[in-house]
């Protein structure tokens, strides 16, 4: 069989899952239908067959801040959890950069489908574009304010990557992901005790209209944790956050937390009381507020870093 094939990526999955590395909630079923621009793999449900497939949405790459944010934890060892990773790119991501600086970082998702540990995208969504735009199968659904929004068949991609020699899937002997829960969050996916110091969530299941989801996630953040998460100004979470940044508490999250709400972006940064980003935070600014606005939080992260 080839190595490079929708069939061996498969087999991938099925081997993690063998290896106890994905684990799926009891009666779960799959988002269906036509397209799914968070499957990136082919599913089979009653009998139907959907197809998988790669598009901007499911193959965003680690952030910005999420890097700067790993710098307050000083180099130590950490456990990391991504809420709706995609493809896995921006774990891929945090792998390598952990790799390349010597630091030892343990990967969690939580997704709807699994990825292969052993067979990483190397190409972000933009990289991807830019080398698939002159394959007939490339699919633009509309025009958006960032650009136009598509989609590629996951099987064509890997005949594309085999007929033009391009390298769009790597090879592992160890997996870069170390533990996949698979199934809706929070409603069937139970982490137990388990706690994390940086949870990340981009436009993945914080970024919804209930907050029961959000509290979940801060519920399995260490003493030290770091919660980032995009959220939406249409939903009730996006309204409280964005009035709580007015007055300096979200009413959400604990009093003893540090939160960072950016305006500019809609995005959120949650810190617990023991974390080094917190006690930087309460050190500069009024340590009598929980919450600070800014419309720009990489600004204020380097400020701190500096």
């Amino acid at each position: 069989m080839n190595d490079n094939s929708i069939e061996s990526y498969l087999n991938g999955i099925q081997r993690a899952h063998d290896e106890g590395l994905i684990e799926y909630a009891s009666h779960y079923v799959p988002e269906a239908g036509i397209m799914k621009f968070s499957n990136h793999v082919p599913w089979e449900i009653d009998g139907v067959k959907y197809q998988g497939c790669l598009s901007l949405t499911n193959t965003r790459p680690l952030c910005y801040i999420a890097k700067l944010v790993l710098n307050f934890f000083q180099n130590d060892a950490i456990r990391f959890l991504e809420l709706g990773p995609g493809a896995g790119n921006a774990c891929y991501d945090l792998f390598y950069f952990a790799k390349e600086k010597g630091e030892t970082v343990e990967i969690s998702t939580v997704s709807y489908t699994p990825i292969n540990p052993y067979m990483p995208i190397l190409l972000s969504g933009e990289q991807l574009l830019d080398v698939l735009s002159r394959n007939k199968n490339l699919r633009f659904i509309a025009e958006g304010p960032q650009g136009p929004l598509w989609y590629i068949l996951t099987e064509e991609v890997f005949c594309t990557q085999n007929e033009e020699g391009i390298q769009i899937f790597g090879m592992l002997d160890k997996p870069y992901i170390n533990y996949q829960y698979i199934g809706n969050y929070p409603q069937n996916i139970d982490l137990g005790a388990v706690k994390f110091d940086l949870i990340y969530d981009m436009l993945g299941p914080l970024h919804g209209k209930d907050l029961e989801p959000i509290n979940d996630a801060c519920s399995h953040l260490t003493d030290r944790g770091i919660l980032f998460f995009l959220f939406d100004t249409r939903y009730t979470p996006g309204k409280i956050l964005i009035e709580g940044a007015k007055k300096g508490n979200t009413g959400i999250f604990d009093d003893s937390d540090s939160v960072i709400i950016d305006i500019e972006t809609c995005s959120a940064i949650v810190a617990k009381k023991g974390s080094e980003l917190s006690a930087s935070l309460r050190k500069k600014w009024d340590p009598k507020k929980q919450t600070l606005h800014t419309y720009d939080t990489a600004g204020l992260l380097l400020s701190l870093l500096s």
